[in-house]
């Protein structure tokens, strides 16, 4: 009988998700048929498929058993509309002003939420379809509607905080009905507390993701974003949810006075906040120390000998308050980690933390104290004395400077290491972790001598990092490649921490 019932619920399940194709495209057949013959503006299709869709797939727990039909369609879904905005069919879809990649970042992010969240948390997933669907679309429509919008200076493109506020409201309605509704048909109990809790938090998390998205990003950060923080606040002890909310509030702190002294941009600020968030929130003590000194130490070395280094402004692609690629680029590698160690809890994790924290702290002191130096840099690959400022280009005072900065965060990650929490445990470790740090900052200077992006300015006739120069002048290609710059070294620089490291735990442990 058992049998029967799974060969029936199997066969039931491929039906359904037979109809649900169908009834997709249909749904997006009528929307492009409507806008041809309306003369619909574009946008207000796509919003209508976007908000359509969400709700519709939203629905899918309550009608399937398995999640692999889902997977299939989302699957489909994302080289269905990959091929249309590459062959530029089907604008009702995905034609948008800006360039947007948001109909496949669409599929995936419900492909991730359905892998992960289908067995033993539906309730999550349902949540944070809604959010992308409704929440997503009223603050696009109310930052595009509103009669005196208020600009937020942030990413790259347009946003206003009447669409934030739009956002971080419907989401806290949502996670409320949701909770309420589909947590009663779906047997998940929620106290009212837990309840306006979750959503606060949520709704703030959700807009802030939503603000530093580009080339419709959001279509991944929104619903994934929503979705951790829902699954943190539902599956962790009410300790966790309190130091997660701290953490928030200490984020917040932070990137506020970051943006006050002129650390960050605006920009800078916001992505501080997310990625602040969830070390402090998640990795408490133990994650927190090590990534603190790592940003406070650099902004301060960073104001050192401020004279000297604005000579060298014309040079470096970016200079004075950190951006959000910047923060990113030294910080998102780390972010990462700290999410894999609280899925999976292993030590290891941890010193790949380190590793990589290591390996922009190296690059970050090397820089700020090598361009202090009053001798001319040498090339790392030719060590032929090059002006300063060059890419690749090191000195006596940068390279102790690079080592001085490792051995300083790997020591205050040990020191921040508690007997509850993962911590350094021998010295051979200390002095891996150390070491890894150091030469991935070296392995920095190599890409920068080598693949980094290098450029003229036909007026001064000086070499930058730059690609507008004088007189906001198209700077001409020295040598590199185009699309590698310092942000682009900078991750690599992190991941080298993470690949030493490994290599050398592995090496010990036979």
């Amino acid at each position: 009988m058992d049998d029967l019932n799974t060969a029936q619920d199997i066969y039931s399940d491929w039906l359904t998700f037979g109809l649900f194709f169908i009834a997709l495209l249909i749904l997006i057949g009528i929307a492009e048929l409507i806008r041809r013959r309306q003369k619909w503006q574009v946008e207000a299709t796509r919003k209508i498929v976007h908000i359509m869709t969400g709700v519709l797939v939203a629905t899918t727990p309550f009608v399937l058993h398995s999640k692999w039909p889902l997977i299939v369609l989302g699957v489909v879904f994302t080289l269905f509309d990959f091929l249309a905005i590459r062959n530029k069919f089907f604008s009702a879809m995905h034609d948008t002003k800006r360039k947007s990649y948001g109909t496949v970042f669409y599929p995936v992010s419900f492909i991730l939420l359905v892998f992960v969240l289908w067995d033993g948390n539906k309730l999550v997933f349902v949540t944070s379809m809604l959010i992308m669907a409704i929440a997503d679309a009223a603050a696009a429509i109310i930052g595009e509607r509103v009669s005196r919008p208020v600009p937020l200076n942030i990413g790259s493109e347009r946003k206003t905080l009447q669409g934030s506020m739009a956002m971080a409201i419907s989401t806290f309605m949502i996670v409320i009905f949701s909770f309420y509704f589909f947590g009663a048909l779906l047997g998940v109990r929620v106290g009212i507390g837990l309840t306006l809790w979750s959503a606060v938090v949520t709704a703030i998390f959700a807009a802030v993701s939503e603000v530093v998205s580009f080339r419709g990003s959001d279509n991944l950060t929104v619903p994934l974003a929503s979705a951790f923080v829902l699954y943190f606040m539902l599956t962790q002890s009410a300790d966790d949810r309190l130091f997660f909310s701290m953490g928030l509030l200490m984020a917040a702190v932070v990137a506020g006075l970051s943006f006050k002294f002129k650390f960050l941009d605006a920009g800078g600020s916001v992505a501080t906040f997310i990625l602040g968030t969830v070390v402090f929130g998640i990795g408490r003590i133990a994650f927190t120390g090590p990534i603190l000194a790592f940003f406070i130490l650099s902004s301060i070395l960073s104001k050192l000998g401020k004279k000297r280094k604005n000579k060298l402004t014309p040079v470096f692609e970016k200079t004075g308050c950190r951006d959000i690629g910047q923060v990113l680029a030294n910080g998102g590698i780390a972010g990462i980690l700290v999410l894999a160690w609280f899925f999976f809890r292993n030590d290891l994790l941890f010193f790949l933390y380190l590793g990589s924290l290591a390996a922009v702290t190296a690059d970050t002191w090397g820089t700020e104290l090598g361009v202090l130096s009053s001798a001319s840099p040498v090339s790392v690959i030719s060590f032929k004395r090059v002006a300063a400022g060059t890419s690749g280009g090191i000195t006596t005072i940068g390279t102790l400077g690079a080592l001085l900065g490792s051995f300083v965060l790997v020591s205050i990650g040990w020191l921040s290491g508690t007997t509850n929490s993962p911590q350094i445990s021998s010295v051979l470790q200390f002095m891996i972790i150390v070491s890894a740090g150091f030469l991935a900052g070296l392995m920095d200077s190599i890409m920068g001598a080598t693949v980094q992006g290098q450029f003229y300015c036909t007026i001064c006739n000086k070499e930058t990092e730059k690609k507008i120069h004088c007189q906001n002048t198209p700077t001409k290609q020295k040598s590199g490649y185009l699309w590698i710059n310092n942000d682009i070294v900078n991750v690599f620089c992190a991941l080298f921490g993470v690949l030493f490291v490994l290599g050398g735990i592995l090496l010990i442990t036979g």
